[in-house]
């Protein structure tokens, strides 16, 4: 691994550590249809925003 690519990682991990609190707090807040319907809204986004790049890109 080059050391771009040891820093991409550890940036990862940390903003992993920064989401993964706020999301489980988050679901046991709201129901799990709400989180579901959520997850399924970021993944379009998400997967538009990857089409786009490789149209556009």
């Amino acid at each position: 691994m080059t050391e771009g690519q040891i820093l991409q990682l550890v940036a990862s991990i940390m903003v992993l550590g920064l989401v993964v609190p706020g999301f489980l707090y988050y679901s046991k807040r709201t129901g799990k249809g709400t989180l579901l319907r959520n997850i399924a809204l970021w993944l379009a986004v998400a997967e538009v925003i990857a089409l786009l790049y490789r149209v556009f890109g």
